[in-house]
C-alpha cells in the first residue's frame, strides 16, 4: 500500500465555490473543519479509502480553521497532517512543492546515463534549459518568500 496526498480545502462549501487552490498531488476536497473528522467516509463517498499514514494538507482562508482541523486529524491518529495555512501561504507553498517535484523529475531524467552497450543517450537539446529555468524560478521563489 502506497501512501496517498490528499489536498483539503476546510472553508465553508460557498467560499470553496469561490475556487479552490489546485496541485498536481490530486483533487482538492472540501470538508468543512467542522466536520473534518468524517473526512474517512467523504473521500470513501468519492471511491478513496484513506489511510491514518496518509499524507493530508490543509488550508482556509486565514489558517485558523485548517489549524483546528490538523488538531482533529490529529488526535484521530491520522500521522502525516500538515495545515499550510492561508489560500495566500498555500498556493506559494503547493507552487513550490510542484516545482521542485518537476525539477526532480528532469534530474532523474538527465541521471540516466548511458542505455545499452556504451551507447550514449540522446540528449533533448531543451532539457539544459528547461532545468536551468527550472532552477532560475526556484531561486524567484525563495526570494520572493524572503522579502514578505
Amino acid at each position: 500500500m502506497s501512501t496517498q496526498e490528499l489536498l483539503v480545502d476546510v472553508r465553508s462549501p460557498s467560499e470553496f465555490a469561490t475556487g479552490a487552490l489546485t496541485s498536481d498531488i490530486g483533487p482538492t476536497v472540501n470538508i468543512e473543519y467542522q466536520i473534518i473528522d468524517q473526512l474517512p467516509e467523504i473521500y470513501a463517498s468519492r471511491g478513496i479509502n484513506v489511510h491514518k499514514d496518509d499524507h493530508i494538507s490543509l488550508y482556509c482562508r486565514s489558517g485558523r480553521r485548517s489549524n483546528i482541523a490538523s488538531q482533529t486529524l490529529k488526535n484521530m491518529g491520522y500521522q502525516h497532517v500538515r495545515d499550510i495555512g492561508s489560500m495566500e501561504e498555500a498556493r506559494k507553498l503547493l507552487d513550490r512543492e510542484q516545482v521542485q517535484r518537476q525539477i526532480d523529475q528532469e534530474m532523474e531524467g538527465a541521471g540516466e546515463g548511458e542505455v545499452g552497450k556504451g551507447m550514449a543517450k540522446e540528449e533533448d537539446p531543451k532539457k539544459h534549459g528547461r532545468t536551468e529555468s527550472f532552477g532560475a524560478l526556484v531561486e524567484g521563489l525563495k526570494a520572493l518568500e524572503k522579502q514578505e
